[in-house]
């Protein structure tokens, strides 16, 4: 959204406001921040202010797979779904029942094997997701895998989205 189509939506929603007064309010925005500001970013905290909510730019930050190392947290990752394994059912050190399924995930970097664990497993055993979707894993974290390659874990925080369907 640019400057102009935020500035409508204000005046939109507040009739109260001229678009003068709208342009100020922003210019001030950018003053008080030291001109540090853009034009478009100012007008979205004037927006937020204002109670307009809705002008928020959403904040989606994915990292291609070339990029991971191990250790990191909240990691968004999307690809195409190059391989899916079946789940598979272990007792954990306290006794308790878990399950874990894996795909390998592959975007114009690289290949990864994206672990799924308790009821994410479950996307796998349901056929929610399935080779050739491409998906977008969210809140998972990186570590070194068995085989010495990096894995993308996916727990309790984390969501596998599908974004396109296979063609079938």
């Amino acid at each position: 959204m640019n400057l102009e189509e935020i500035v409508e939506r204000i005046l939109s929603s507040r009739s109260d406001l001229k678009r003068t007064e709208v342009l100020e309010m922003i210019e001030k925005k950018k003053r008080d921040a030291g001109n540090f500001l853009t034009n478009e970013t100012a007008a979205r905290i004037v927006a937020s202010e204002l109670g307009m909510e809705s002008v928020q730019k959403p904040l989606r930050l994915e990292i291609q797979i070339q990029d991971l190392v191990s250790g990191l947290n909240d990691v968004t990752v999307a690809g195409q779904v190059v391989a899916v394994y079946p789940p598979k059912i272990f007792t954990r050190r306290d006794w308790t029942e878990g399950k874990l399924a894996s795909l390998l995930v592959s975007d114009k970097s690289g290949t990864l094997r994206v672990v799924l664990w308790d009821d994410k497993a479950d996307l796998v055993e349901s056929g929610r997701i399935q080779r050739e979707q491409t998906v977008r894993i969210s809140h998972g974290y990186v570590r070194e895998g068995w085989s010495g390659g990096l894995e993308l874990h996916v727990g309790k925080r984390g969501s596998v989205e599908v974004l396109a369907e296979t063609e079938k």
